[in-house]
């Protein structure tokens, strides 16, 4: 297998850009989420990653740690995390989804999820299927990518 030239890398990082962009503004744009979008991304990260201390969501978000805090603490309230301290290390507080967080996600991707099934109406049998490999490939490369395959 050759290495893509650095030009076909690049038309290939606009492609992704673009299907970001299409995804958002054909699922997500308009989509009214039961609480502010800094709260909701925050359970987003914490569903990838099960539980974390308040300065590493604010780290993958680029949130200060003040304003972590501050959401953390509004989302607790509303009963959709926890905090707790973490066995191995008593210093570090650990956040984590409840059960209602997890419904409420899943609540937004059923929305998201019955959006694209309605557009699928017009599409054929084969579309449908060729649609189908193309985000199955999609999702295998871009695992691929992903930290555990970059060590």
């Amino acid at each position: 297998m050759t290495t893509p030239s650095p030009e076909a890398s690049t038309d290939i990082s606009f492609a992704f850009i673009e299907t970001l962009v299409l995804i958002h503004r054909n699922f997500y744009r308009n989509l009214a989420t039961p609480i502010p979008l800094n709260q909701f991304a925050t359970l987003m990260t914490l569903r990838l990653e099960k539980q974390a201390t308040i300065s590493e969501i604010g780290q993958r978000l680029k949130i200060s740690k003040q304003q972590m805090t501050n959401i953390c603490d509004k989302l607790m309230q509303a009963g959709l995390v926890t905090k707790q301290q973490d066995r191995e290390d008593r210093r570090r507080i650990l956040v984590s989804m409840t059960s209602a967080g997890e419904k409420m996600l899943d609540d937004q991707n059923e929305i998201v999820r019955q959006k694209f099934l309605s557009s699928l109406q017009e599409f054929s049998e084969e579309e449908r299927a060729e649609l189908y490999h193309s985000i199955t490939d999609l999702n295998h490369y871009i695992e691929k990518m992903g930290p555990s395959h970059n060590g």
